[in-house]
């Protein structure tokens, strides 16, 4: 290696691309080494060094946008250079390397003693990029992550990780099937849901409010005053009660213990005679019909599909021939378009919360209710409604006797059904006259329309198959 001094830094020239020509520098042996960093030595240190060893000047090893390429093999040539530069990867151009650039002076450049470093072998470098098991589960990849116990590389390969089998599906019952009606070791919801704690959430109705639904009842019955009236599900008796007031024969038909004392003490302070009755809508049965019978409220649909169906037949027997059916349900169409919902409000002492969710399959509106009181008690119940479409209750109704003549939207709009604006259907049928049998599912015979004068009766037409 060159070891003349030079009494000035010897500037070399710039490449003929416009950019710094490679340099590479020859080192004929040395141990494998670590280069120093930059910002560790400083500049006059280098220059001064660099002066007593006979190097002829200190240059910059890597150009701007390359980077340096190292290679400490003991079996390399020594005239294979042991820095190159190479071109960034980025660069716009590719740098041309000249056979005189290689010519040029060699530089002695000092290292510092490397630390001691462990040696990456082919197997444990191939391991590491090893492709993971097809599953690994929480206990293997627990196991897995520890090297102390880890298999080596060459038994990796032989190495099977059991996978698990899946657990079965679940056999189909009818404990886990969701029930249709809600339940529990009290019997049905209905059956105890409308007492004291229920009643403690409920707004009462005021006078006025009392009053234009019975206007509505009124018109929508079109019955005179002095008929026998059956209402059932009469609740608190709010309607039955301003009824009878307006000169109609009242019988109120309820469920709830609770429910029928308190619209019992309501007819007593007025000063009204009401037959106020505890029993089941299935299971009424009485001796002598009534002109009208009333289910206001969203009281029909508490029940399974069998049971509302067999609540309508009794509907049916406890009218008169002619008698009229007033029906107040919830729009099906309507209420669908705000579910699921959750809505609270504040009582006498608590608040109530209600969750709402439509089953789609069963065609229910599906209701969790949770009261808290203030003194940290807290009650939930679960409820269910069955919830019709307008052609599902117009059906059911002309299967089991009934003909729809009327439907109203709501206590506004008279005999006007808006479809899906409308959050109510209520529906005025009367009784077809004629037997009609509880057990069966088809209606009493309709008389035929009469046959026009000249038109081919069924029994003028000749047998198929044989020629006119």
């Amino acid at each position: 290696m060159s070891s003349e001094p030079a009494d000035e830094p010897e500037r070399f020239s710039s490449h003929p691309s416009g950019r710094r020509r490679p340099l590479r520098v020859p080192i004929t042996s040395i141990v494998p080494v670590s280069v120093l960093d930059e910002a560790s030595v400083a500049k006059d240190d280098v220059a001064d060094e660099g002066a007593e060893n006979g190097v002829s000047n200190v240059v910059e090893l890597s150009p701007a946008g390359a980077s340096i390429a190292t290679n400490f093999d003991e079996d390399r040539d020594p005239t294979e250079p042991s820095f190159v530069t190479e071109p960034d990867p980025l660069g716009d151009d590719d740098i041309e390397i000249d056979a005189a650039d290689l010519s040029e002076p060699s530089i002695d450049v000092r290292f510092s003693d490397p630390p001691e470093t462990r040696p990456v072998t082919d197997a444990l470098a191939e391991g590491r990029h090893s492709e993971p098991p097809e599953e690994i589960f929480l206990e293997d990849a627990e196991v897995l992550s520890r090297s102390d116990i880890a298999p080596p590389p060459d038994q990796a390969a032989e190495m099977v990780i059991p996978i698990p089998k899946p657990p079965p599906p679940p056999t189909d019952s009818a404990e886990s099937a969701p029930q249709e009606v809600e339940a529990d070791q009290d019997g049905p919801w209905y059956e105890h849901f409308f007492g004291e704690a229920y009643l403690r959430t409920v707004r009462a109705a005021t006078p006025r409010e009392v009053g234009v639904e019975c206007d509505f009842i009124e018109r929508a019955l079109r019955v005179p005053v002095g008929c026998r009236v059956l209402d059932v599900g009469c609740g608190l008796g709010v309607q039955t009660v301003e009824l009878a007031s307006r000169g109609y024969h009242l019988v109120g038909l309820d469920i709830s213990r609770t429910m029928i004392s308190r619209a019992r003490d309501e007819a007593e302070d007025r000063g009204l005679h009401i037959d106020f009755l505890r029993g089941d809508m299935r299971e009424m049965v009485f001796e002598e019909p009534f002109d009208a019978l009333l289910c206001w409220g969203t009281t029909f649909g508490y029940f399974d599909e069998d049971d509302n169906e067999r609540t309508i037949r009794r509907f049916h027997r406890a009218l008169k021939p002619n008698g009229v059916l007033l029906l107040d349900v919830v729009n099906r169409d309507f209420m669908i378009g705000s579910q699921p919902n959750q809505v609270w409000f504040e009582v006498d002492g608590a608040v109530c919360m209600e969750e709402t969710d439509f089953d789609y399959e069963k065609s229910r509106l599906r209701v969790k209710r949770r009261v808290a009181s203030h003194s940290g008690q807290q009650n939930d119940r679960l409820y269910s409604i069955r919830l019709y479409a307008l052609h599902e209750m117009c059906s059911l109704l002309e299967r089991n006797g009934f003909r729809v003549d009327a439907i109203s939207g709501r206590e506004a709009t008279l005999g006007v059904f808006f479809g899906v604006h409308s959050p109510k259907m209520i529906i005025r049928a009367e009784r077809l006259a004629g037997p009609f049998s509880e057990a069966g599912n088809t209606p009493p015979p309709v008389p035929s329309p009469p046959v026009p004068k000249g038109a081919l009766r069924p029994s003028d037409l000749p047998p198929s198959g044989e020629d006119g």
